[in-house]
């Protein structure tokens, strides 16, 4: 399982840790299918909504410069999630 993103991470920056932009997305459609972007429109309209999508659509064009202590706080927010799951 990979996060495949439905605004890549290397061109939306903003939207890297969005996360109604990051799904689990298998090995062979994220890396060898690059996204495999048509059915993961239709698949996230299914699971967050029109409106959301288009919400995403509204970001994509922001830019973000990710810094340390952002990227840890990042990093411990989703341990705690994980600890919270197990």
């Amino acid at each position: 399982m990979n996060a495949g993103h439905f605004y890549s991470a290397g061109n939306h920056s903003y939207l890297r840790f969005n996360e109604n932009n990051v799904h689990g997305q298998c090995i062979r459609c994220n890396m060898h299918l690059h996204g495999n972007l048509i059915p993961y429109q239709a698949g996230l309209i299914r699971k967050i909504g029109l409106d959301k999508v288009q919400e995403l659509d509204q970001w994509k064009h922001f830019s973000m410069k990710w810094d340390r202590v952002q990227l840890i706080g990042i990093i411990q927010l989703y341990k705690q999630y994980l600890k919270e799951a197990a």
